[in-house]
């Protein structure tokens, strides 16, 4: 049996057209499927940037806290409370700039890893400069201590003073004695 040109190109046109057919049958169902993994690898690769960008800034802050932290006071892990001594510094501040603190109340102190926090309400009575100098030398002290609340009334027409309540926060660490 002999095959004609005609048969032979139309054989052809019709496997081609089966191959292009059964392509399409298969690649139709994966389309979809290799689009969203196409979006999920770049979302993937968008995580890994930022992630690698973190680990970048990590160093930067691991060294910002490291110096912070050298600016805090230490105290030892077997002291019960460390309020006395952060209320006398309170004090000998405020004693250095004439703003009389009449009363002080610690709070409870809070633990955060490392880092500690106690917060001291404190009632007091001074000139506006004694008070700006009071509050410019807590500043000097960097992250020591931090006036989260402050009260100011005037105690009476013309006499020129304050009084007021503040709360004051003091950060520091707690590690063992040496031995």
């Amino acid at each position: 049996m002999k095959i004609t040109q005609r048969e032979m190109v139309l054989g052809v046109v019709t496997f081609a057209a089966v191959l292009a057919g059964g392509t399409w049958y298969v690649v139709d169902g994966k389309v979809d499927d290799w689009k969203s993994k196409a979006n999920e690898i770049e979302k993937t690769r968008q995580q890994i940037r930022q992630y690698q960008t973190a680990i970048k800034m990590q160093e930067n802050w691991l060294g910002d806290l490291e110096e912070l932290q050298s600016g805090l006071r230490v105290f030892d892990t077997g002291k019960r409370s460390v309020s006395p001594e952060l209320m006398k510094t309170i004090k000998g501040i405020s004693d250095k700039h004439d703003l009389d603190i009449t009363r002080t109340q610690p709070y409870t102190e809070k633990p955060t890893g490392d880092l500690f926090e106690l917060g001291i309400n404190c009632t007091w009575q001074g000139t506006l400069d004694a008070m700006v100098g009071f509050l410019a030398d807590l500043q000097q002290q960097g992250v020591r201590y931090d006036v989260r609340q402050l009260n100011i009334t005037p105690v009476g027409k013309g006499t020129g003073k304050l009084k007021g309540n503040m709360v004051i926060h003091c950060a520091y660490t707690r590690k063992p004695a040496a031995k």
